[in-house]
């Protein structure tokens, strides 16, 4: 017996001294695992931290490039850099370093623009409301108070700088992406969009004065003359503007057909106290329908000083795929309150300052003009026609970690 009690002893010692070892590196490894973790989740954060503080500074001065270089933050250290990848793009590749390891954080940013808008309201654009049987089909801003009448529909985010005013019965807008207010987006100053007509005379189209009459064609060729009576020209599209840039200054633009191709359009005042309006004279659309093929090249922007002008060629149903921008003055339906009843459906956006009228707002047979139907073409929230205005910002189009 004494020598089993013995042997009890130190096997009974043995297993302590076994479980205590475990328990000890248990003990070890999880100390471990904490330390690791924590230096871990420091390294990301001062990589995050680093990423939007470069971001907060391209943000606020797009030409900043200068980047960090082993800044002393936390217990680590960072740096950062700034790289032109051309068209406007920038990359930040932001590394954090704590302990022994690192972590890099990279973006890419590009200029903001106009073009991700389905609608744009500038400051003016509080005299007219969106009424029963409008539909903004994508992101819209007014830079000043939302007014509606009734019950239209905003498909995407709808933001506003004084809120909104709802008023019909019932007064009750459809935010299907939500609603804020306090948010602010200015236009730039005009005098930006004098790169288009640079652009238009070094190796596009440029016209001074007149009147320009267009024709796109659904062969790739463009008919074209300078004056209502004239007889049209037709030529490739290529060779008419071989950048895709067709500018007429201080003059008035008209426009209609099939485009085959990537054109800005422009009509522009640089001085002077006339000129610079747009008048779409027909439907005005795409050969490769980015309705129903999203990868469509085909792509359209306009801008014009003053405003773009829907002729009355008596159509109940007109159609525009473009994004259109006017600095000084909006839409136009001509003849709105007058002309029969029917619809416009823009597939594109429209950027204004003021918004008008599309129709007289009456009801049932007493309703004369057009509902507004304007759907946004998604391919503009990554993709901008040639020089079209920029909000003078930046935003993220990629991050990776």
């Amino acid at each position: 017996m004494g020598r089993t009690s013995i042997y009890m002893v130190i096997g009974f010692c043995a297993i302590m001294l076994i479980t205590g070892k475990n328990m000890s590196d248990v003990g070890v490894q999880a100390l471990d695992n904490s330390l690791s973790y924590y230096e871990n989740t420091q390294r990301y954060t001062l990589a995050v931290a680093a990423a939007n503080l470069v971001c907060s500074k391209v943000w606020e001065t797009p030409s900043w490039t200068t980047g960090y270089s082993n800044i002393n933050y936390n217990g680590g250290t960072f740096s950062a850099t700034v790289t032109d990848l051309g068209g406007g793009k920038k990359e930040i590749a932001a590394t954090a370093t704590y302990g022994n390891s690192s972590q890099t954080v990279t973006i890419v940013m590009k200029p903001s623009n106009f073009s991700k808008f389905a609608y744009y309201g500038g400051t003016s654009a509080s005299a007219a409301a969106w009424e029963t049987g409008d539909t903004v089909g994508g992101p819209s801003h007014t830079q000043g108070k939302l007014k509606t009448f009734g019950s239209p529909v905003f498909m995407g985010k709808a933001t506003s700088l004084s809120g909104i005013t709802k008023s019909g019965s019932p007064a009750t807008p459809q935010f299907q992406g939500g609603f804020e207010s306090g948010v602010s987006i200015t236009m730039p100053n005009n005098t930006s969009y004098t790169n288009i007509l640079t652009a238009a005379t070094s190796g596009g189209y440029g016209q001074t004065g007149g009147t320009l009459y267009l024709k796109f064609n659904a062969d790739g060729t463009i008919s074209w003359k300078t004056s209502a009576a004239a007889s049209y020209s037709t030529q490739s599209l290529s060779s008419f503007s071989p950048n895709g840039v067709i500018a007429i200054d201080k003059g008035t633009l008209y426009v209609e057909g099939t485009l085959d191709g990537r054109v800005t359009l422009a009509s522009l005042r640089t001085s002077g106290s006339s000129g610079g309006t747009t008048v779409i004279t027909n439907n005005l659309v795409m050969k490769d329908d980015p309705r129903s093929n999203p990868t469509s090249n085909d792509v359209l922007g306009i801008v014009s000083y003053g405003d773009v002008t829907i002729a009355d060629n008596s159509a109940t149903q007109f159609n525009v795929q473009a994004t259109m921008y006017s600095y000084t003055g909006g839409l136009a339906v001509q003849n709105g309150t007058s002309r029969p009843a029917g619809t416009l459906s823009i597939y594109g956006g429209m950027i204004v300052e003021r918004l008008y009228a599309t129709s007289n707002g009456a009801a049932g047979s007493a309703r004369r003009g057009y509902n507004l139907s304007l759907r946004f073409d998604s391919r503009f929230s990554n993709d901008s026609p040639d020089y079209f205005p920029a909000t003078g910002k930046y935003e993220i189009l990629s991050w990776f970690e």
